[in-house]
């Protein structure tokens, strides 16, 4: 399969769920970032009152955004940043001192890592298709407290 078919794949799986726009890649404005791999029509839909927006189709401890730091009640935003690579090999992977693999997870044959750029002050999610944990060394097993995470 063809990267840009399991990044299509990973879209209609992490992504549409719960998304404004629609369901699946057929919505309209499904739209494939060239440097993430996602969806750049991608809107968060889904919210409760109590955690705001989050992503339905991420696991917990994924699946929430950024809050928007010129709100002064900090609300969750709308978009978040995800990224997906159809392997290992992709290339595009680069964890160093500017971005930092903080929280990991391996689930469904994927691998979900919150990676941390704190020279910008940003987040995002990235989703490897059969990634594994000791991809990411240093971060956090996340299946270890995700009882914790609300």
């Amino acid at each position: 399969m063809a990267n840009e078919e399991v990044y299509k794949e990973m879209t209609e799986k992490f992504q549409c769920p719960g998304c404004v726009c629609g369901s699946d890649t057929e919505c309209g404005k499904y739209k494939l970032s060239s440097d993430c791999h996602s969806c750049d029509g991608h809107v968060l839909g889904t919210m409760t009152l109590s955690a705001g927006s989050f992503a339905l189709g991420l696991p917990k401890g994924f699946c929430k955004p950024p809050r928007d730091l010129k709100d002064p009640n900090r609300r969750p935003v709308a978009r978040m940043v995800i990224r997906f690579y159809a392997s290992w090999e992709d290339g595009h992977i680069a964890w160093n001192k500017l971005n930092i693999p903080v929280w990991a997870m391996e689930q469904d044959g994927y691998l979900f890592i919150r990676v941390y750029m704190p020279r910008v002050d940003m987040g995002a999610v990235e989703v490897i298709k059969d990634g594994k944990l000791s991809m990411a060394p240093g971060a956090l097993n996340v299946t270890e407290f995700i009882n914790e995470i609300d």
